[in-house]
């Protein structure tokens, strides 16, 4: 793709800022929210329906999610086809990382895709039959899709987090070497945080032992 180097950047920041924002928010709060699964089925079932029941959640999804998400992709790509892709190597001190953001990013879409069939699209959750609670489970007490997951979980976990160094440099709010720096330390901890709730949440959907908050743990004790 052929493009000014004016509209290089503004597809740029436009790219950036679709994954920090409205895709980075949703990744946060996917990821918390799946930490109910500690408490167990019933807990976390309550909470899916809950979710379920919020006014035209599925215009919201789209609106808010799935466009925002598409945009990015879309805008990844095209834009990693053009003669400036060369320059974004600008706002990563060092070029593994800015490898690493673009292998994630190719992944991640994998991931989603089989994420969103396996729960959102399941032929079992839209018939009504299993809860999701309980279609998670089954899938992660295999050791291969539980692995899956934590790589995918770890992978979206560093793509927003090495995300924020773009969002601090020249392409995004083009705040100077210091920012870039504090966008990196925020980064590396926003990785690490979000890795492990996300681990632990796998955890305890796949096994008991880590459903800590079940409520006949806490009678136990």
């Amino acid at each position: 793709m052929r493009v000014t180097d004016r509209r290089y950047a503004d597809l740029k920041r436009l790219q950036i800022w679709t994954g920090v924002l409205p895709v980075g928010l949703f990744v946060i709060s996917h990821l918390v929210t799946n930490t109910r699964a500690i408490a167990g089925s019933a807990a976390f079932d309550r909470m899916s329906a809950a979710i379920d029941r919020i006014p035209a959640l599925t215009g919201i999804e789209i609106v808010a999610i799935a466009l925002p998400m598409l945009a990015h992709i879309g805008l990844g790509v095209a834009l990693g086809t053009t003669a400036q892709a060369a320059g974004d190597a600008r706002g990563y001190r060092r070029p593994a990382l800015l490898f690493a953001q673009r292998a994630t990013g190719f992944f991640l879409v994998v991931y989603v895709c089989f994420h969103v069939w396996g729960t959102r699209l399941s032929p079992d959750r839209l018939a009504g039959g299993v809860g999701l609670f309980d279609l998670m489970a089954r899938r992660l007490a295999h050791p291969g899709m539980l692995a899956f997951h934590i790589a995918g979980v770890t992978g979206a976990a560093f793509h927003l987090g090495n995300g924020l160094v773009g969002l601090a440099g020249p392409w995004g709010l083009a705040a100077g070497e210091r920012a870039e720096r504090l966008a990196a330390r925020v980064g590396l901890a926003a990785f690490v945080v979000l890795s492990a709730i996300g681990i632990v949440a796998l955890l305890a959907f796949g096994h008991p032992a880590f459903r800590w908050l079940e409520p006949h743990r806490l009678v136990a004790r």
